[in-house]
């Protein structure tokens, strides 16, 4: 069967494992206590929202809504519909049961205390019994990406935005990059791909392989600097930039790049610009940059990777760099980011590469990377 093919089956297949999960401490208590009341099971929680209803589910309550202070892109877990705080204040169910998962449990407390003399007596006593488990972190299944019914939810929902992705991508390399990540949540199991020595990443597919042009005079805007490992992994491969502007926000991690660019030999210290900085709308970059072309982009900043590129978008119109942003931190990454660099560069070649993940990703889909190419720098 031709991978296209595959991919529509995959995304098309709606079974899901059967979650096991034992519970224990208070996590139990709670549980049997809704057993015996027969409660309504309210979950409080932000992420792994699927994973919480099967399991509880799995225990025999009565999940009756989710509470999220957050927005979702969709209103129903599992047939359970999901309901903000306010929500709860006009909601007379008998015999609720809250049971949270979530660091803003004392926010959801502290609504429930502001807001109780405006629910009707008849309800206080089966409002305000919410347990946080001390276990809860247990169950928090993105912790080490074990599993995360979110993103399979997601990915599915998303059939034709993920098609249109696969389709406009450069060559088979990427389309099975594609494949074997979205199936890892899917499917739920490690990622079977080819992936790369995360040292070429950003600069080549592998250690031959070569997505683009490098060019003597690159002026490249490295976001996420780190403690400066991209900067002297660029310069390892004896690339003649013309200026590295080397971002971290951290400033902690900075201090530490700084420490560590002192390192460098003279000539090629003085190719590189730190700056401590988290890049927002108000970057300048026409002043950081003096006048100079961009060339280069990279980006690998833990979800922020989207508002950088808005941020760089005037840039990115008049300069055509190649751009190499990082693709896994969060799930809407996979579409948001290549639609939005879709809609502002043109003819450009796109590319997915993934590389060798670190430690703690069990389901190694850590370092998947999405370049695009303008094609006067294209090599095919």
């Amino acid at each position: 069967m031709a991978l296209r093919e595959q991919m529509l089956e995959m995304l098309d297949s709606t079974r899901v494992e059967e979650e096991v999960c034992e519970i224990s401490g208070d996590l139990l208590v709670a549980v049997s206590l809704c057993r015996m009341n027969r409660s309504n099971v309210y979950i409080v929680a932000e992420n792994d929202l699927h994973a919480y209803v099967r399991i509880l589910k799995s225990y025999g309550l009565n999940v009756h809504r989710v509470v999220c202070s957050k927005p979702k892109e969709f209103s129903k877990v599992d047939d359970i519909e999901i309901v903000s705080p306010q929500d709860l204040l006009t909601d007379m169910t008998p015999r609720k049961f809250f049971i949270c998962f979530t660091d803003s449990c004392p926010d959801v407390q502290t609504f429930f205390i502001t807001q109780i003399d405006t629910v009707p007596a008849v309800e206080k006593s089966n409002m305000l019994f919410v347990v946080q488990p001390y276990n809860a972190q247990r169950l928090n299944l993105n912790s080490i990406d074990e599993y995360d019914a979110n993103s399979m939810f997601y990915y599915q929902s998303h059939k034709a935005e993920l098609m249109e992705l696969f389709d406009s991508l450069a060559d088979e390399t990427s389309k099975r990059a594609l494949f074997y990540y979205v199936e890892s949540y899917v499917r739920n199991c490690v990622y079977r791909g080819e992936q790369n020595p995360t040292m070429w990443r950003y600069f080549f597919g592998g250690k031959h392989e070569r997505l683009y042009k490098h060019l003597d005079g690159e002026v490249w805007i490295n976001c996420g600097a780190n403690e400066g490992d991209t900067v002297f992994q660029y310069l390892s491969f004896d690339f003649k930039p013309k200026k590295i502007y080397a971002f971290e926000g951290d400033t902690e991690i900075y201090g530490r790049m700084l420490n560590n660019l002192e390192l460098l030999p003279p000539v090629k210290r003085a190719l590189v610009e730190p700056i401590n900085e988290m890049i927002d709308a108000s970057t300048d970059f026409e002043k950081i940059l003096a006048g100079d072309k961009c060339t280069l982009i990279n980006a690998d900043i833990e979800g922020a990777e989207l508002p950088f590129l808005h941020a760089t978008e005037r840039i990115i119109r008049a300069d055509r760099p190649v751009i190499a942003v990082c693709l896994y931190h969060l799930k809407e990454d996979l579409l948001t980011v290549p639609q939005f660099l879709q809609s502002i560069c043109v003819d450009y070649v796109w590319y997915i590469r993934k590389y060798t993940p670190y430690l703690l990703s069990v389901k190694k889909v850590h370092e998947l990377v999405f370049y695009a190419v303008p094609k006067e720098r294209a090599l095919r």
